[in-house]
């Protein structure tokens, strides 16, 4: 989750910007922090002994990547030029520090004691702030629950409070590329053995959770993501859950940002094949956001932050079309904004509409040894974010239906889900489903997808397989976007067995997940209209959706 260099060296020219403004001399140490269990946690403290004698307020990052990465040096720096110490510490089995890398699992402690030891400093004036991104992010949410009162704010981005539904198990299925993928290049692969042995949510996931303890919640966060994150729905719920279910510290204290951005694009203008105006560049905002924010909670300053809108989401549009609605910023007082469900049903001629369906049915084949390939979507890699479904479409083992062209435009802002139902031949099965936005040129352009294996419909702690030949409901989540769909353009969805490497395949016989098997070409029959009608539901708004005060007209 290391960004490429594209972003850091736009990051970097952001920095040395302003380290012109105030010239600042740092004192940096190095030391060791003891975690719970005594192991040795390598940490670097910045000192900007060019703003006074201290003490001083403190920025604390926890990173797997290394305390001496130009990322956490440079970071440093612009923290001591704002005035605060900058402390630095690699995770544990990390960098310099003792131990085994555990992954999640140690966050939590790891980081409040890291915590208690810097309130213990000379140097801290009793206030700490939290900051980074991707794995960054995640340990800042995991130190979260029950932290120390030294904890003032914190700034997560592009990362996830819920480790197990939202980066390990989507939809009950294996996040493939991401965790694998991941944890290989960290050399990490007995924790990927681990999470396949912990499919089921069990007391091992219960030890370190932390939407379970949000009422031990009790610090204010700016939470930054990107529709095409791969933590996307993560940072939405952290937002929520603290804005709503935290402790009293948390309650009302929450904002949230989300951007039309690939988690290695974050604050930039391209996502997979599209490119924003130039409203969605977000770099320069969020640096001066960030000291706003650090310096309303940590110094008593700039009292405007607490009339910042809750939420603040780049409502999507059609790219290249002037005059197409959306690609503007919304201000919302929650999220998801208030929207009627609407519901497009499947019918029997491959389309989608507002109408119920006379009953049909249509053959879904899908064969573990041919799974069909991920293009684009909330992925990890270079190829992330919206891109063009026609390669796939083409595929005798994926169904497409697709709207009429639009008369009107169709503003879809919140959580998207769609309900199929399925006459399965065997026990085991997944469903996954693309929602596309049409063009008039014909692409096929990605908004949202999402998967629901079988046998993980009842709930993430119990398996309940199918019975062949039984019609079963199958709701598979796309989690959340904000997209216009403009006039002319069609509404389409692509429905298939299997999204790999993204997710790992189903062998669909029902068998132990962890034993290898050859596996089961399965042929479930969809059903259509009637009695069963599969349809997908979209939360659309009515009114207008633009805010009085748009945040960045840029160029559309």
């Amino acid at each position: 989750m290391r960004p490429p260099s594209s972003c850091r060296v736009t990051a970097l020219a952001v920095v040395f910007a302003a380290l012109l403004e105030a010239p600042c001399v740092a004192q940096t140490f190095t030391t060791s922090v003891p975690a719970p269990d005594g192991t040795s946690l390598a940490t670097d403290v910045y000192l900007p002994i060019g703003a006074g004698f201290g003490p001083w307020p403190v920025v604390l990052q926890r990173t797997p990547y290394g305390k001496d990465s130009n990322t956490i040096k440079d970071s440093c720096l612009l923290f001591n030029v704002w005035g605060y110490v900058c402390v630095g510490q690699d995770e544990r089995g990390k960098g310099a520090s003792g131990g085994r890398y555990t992954g999640y699992v140690d966050e939590g402690a790891d980081g409040r004691a890291t915590l208690e030891w810097i309130g213990s400093q000379w140097w801290c004036d009793g206030n700490v702030g939290t900051f980074g991104a991707s794995a960054l992010g995640m340990a800042q949410y995991a130190l979260a629950p029950g932290s120390p009162r030294v904890l003032k704010c914190m700034v997560p981005i592009v990362g996830t409070a819920d480790f197990y539904h939202d980066a390990v198990y989507q939809g009950g299925a294996l996040r493939y590329a991401l965790t694998h993928g991941w944890l290989a290049g960290h050399e990490a692969l007995d924790i990927f053995e681990q999470l396949k042995i912990h499919r089921l949510w069990d007391a091992w996931w219960e030890a370190f959770a932390v939407l379970p303890r949000v009422d031990e919640v009790n610090v204010p966060a700016l939470h930054v993501g990107g529709w095409f994150d791969i933590f996307l729905q993560g940072t939405l719920d952290a937002f929520t859950s603290f804005q709503h279910r935290g402790g009293p510290g948390a309650l009302g204290r929450q904002k949230v940002i989300i951007g039309p951005w690939t988690h290695y694009g974050t604050f930039g203008n391209t996502a997979g094949q599209i490119t924003f105006p130039a409203n969605a560049i977000y770099l320069t905002q969020m640096y001066s956001m960030v000291r706003d924010w650090f310096d309303f909670w940590l110094k008593g300053g700039k009292p405007g932050v607490a009339r910042w809108p809750n939420v603040r989401v780049y409502l999507m549009g059609a790219a290249g079309e002037p005059g197409a609605p959306g690609n503007v910023w919304l201000e919302l007082l929650d999220w998801p904004p208030p929207a009627s469900k609407v519901s497009l049903y499947l019918d029997i001629g491959h389309g989608l509409s507002s109408a119920r369906s006379s009953e049909g049915e249509l053959e879904l084949v899908t064969d573990p040894s041919h799974p069909v390939p991920t293009t684009g979507g909330q992925e990890l890699s270079s190829e992330a974010g919206p891109y063009d479904q026609r390669p796939i479409e083409g595929r005798g083992d994926v169904v497409t239906f697709t709207t009429a062209p639009l008369t009107s435009p169709m503003t879809v802002v919140g959580r998207v889900r769609c309900r199929l139902w399925v006459r399965p031949d065997t026990p085991d099965l997944d469903l996954t489903v693309r929602l596309t936005d049409v063009y008039p040129d014909g692409r096929s352009m990605l908004v949202a997808d999402g998967i629901q294996r079988a046998r993980m419909r009842c709930g993430d702690d119990r398996q309940c397989f199918l019975t062949p030949g039984v019609p079963t409901e199958l709701v598979v989540d796309l989690w959340s976007t904000a997209l216009a769909f403009a006039g002319g353009h069609r509404v389409r969805i692509d429905v298939s067995g299997s999204n790999a490497p993204r997710f790992e395949v189903n062998p669909n016989d029902g068998r132990d997940l962890n034993v290898p098997s050859q596996g089961a070409i399965a042929r479930p029959v969809l059903l259509v209209g009637g009695g069963h009608p599969s349809r997908l539901e979209l939360p659309v708004l009515r009114a207008s959706p633009y805010p009085r005060r748009r945040l960045s007209e840029g160029s559309r």
